[in-house]
């Protein structure tokens, strides 16, 4: 077992370096299309343009990778999510702050008021608000408006307009400043993209987990986690909000956490006192028995 932990966490680090690569290259790629008026495949692979082409076999291809891996879209094809993790590298190399995120609870109420109005203009024929909170749609309208077009580019682009201009200003403000400070905090609360695969996600095959008896609550995962989404000293990864980053398994100093199948779980209760009439006490009484934990994987 500790053999095939030291692997798999040696594994963690190449994964996470790949997972950059390509989402950068999912950044590059529709960011010169874009620029150039071209068409490309990183575009109809966007969730939203699938959805408004109809396109089912994409939508299908996202909805089977989420319930196997996890929010791994988030964390590679999204391109809004990937100008999210450059703007806060950027503030760490800046030295505003060593890499500090804490555990922020879900904002449930927000994400959820967020998707029904994007999902209820959506069904009337409105195509406003979902593309204004679409990380794709509003990452190629700030590309459109505050690159394109005053560089003199794509001249296959709509005519000029101020109220696009400034939402295009807005959002990218916004976005900096969120990123900035609190890594992918959009992607949990506003985004209705990452609020659908979120509930999906959630119930994925493979996820991340913290192994409760090798955890020594040291905080590193929790530090350098975008999502905010490890809570400790509890040992909780809320996967409905975990981009699948890899960020975690690579700075944990005792293997701790895993991506994984299936839940760790203990044998018996964690240090609870049981007093004489079998009931769990602050304190072991006289003659009582102290239970220890010991751990198995299901």
């Amino acid at each position: 077992m500790l053999s095939t932990y030291s692997y798999l966490c040696g594994m963690y680090k190449p994964v996470r370096i790949a997972r950059i690569v390509i989402s950068l290259i999912a950044m590059a790629v529709p960011t010169w299309a874009l620029l150039a008026g071209y068409d490309s495949v990183f575009v109809r692979m966007q969730i939203l343009t699938a959805l408004l082409s109809g396109a089912s076999v994409c939508l299908l291809f996202w909805l089977v990778i989420t319930l196997i891996y996890g929010r791994i879209y988030c964390s590679t094809a999204c391109p809004m999510g990937t100008l999210m993790d450059c703007v806060s590298a950027v503030g760490r190399l800046a030295g505003r702050r060593r890499c500090s995120y804490r555990y922020v609870a879900p904002s449930q109420r927000t994400r959820v008021i967020f998707l029904i109005i994007a999902l209820a203009t959506f069904i009337i024929g409105g195509s406003f608000f979902p593309t204004l909170f679409d990380p794709y749609s509003s990452y190629a309208r700030m590309v459109g408006e505050l690159v394109a077009r005053p560089l003199g580019l794509n001249p296959s682009a709509v005519s000029f307009t101020a109220s696009s201009l400034a939402v295009a200003a807005v959002t990218a403000c916004a976005v900096a400043c969120a990123a900035w400070k609190n890594g992918r905090i959009g992607c949990s609360t506003v985004c209705p993209v990452g609020t659908i695969l979120g509930y999906v996600g959630s119930k994925s095959y493979f996820h991340i987990e913290i192994d409760p008896d090798k955890c020594i609550n040291c905080g590193e995962c929790e530090r350098v986690c975008k999502a905010q989404c490890i809570k400790l000293p509890e040992k909780i990864v809320n996967n409905s909000r975990c981009v699948v980053c890899f960020d975690c398994t690579t700075v944990c100093p005792n293997d701790a956490i895993l991506y994984k199948t299936g839940r760790f779980r203990l044998d018996m209760p964690m240090m609870q006192a049981v007093g004489g009439n079998g009931s769990a006490k602050g304190r072991p009484a006289a003659g009582g028995n102290v239970a220890t934990s010991s751990r198995t994987e299901k």
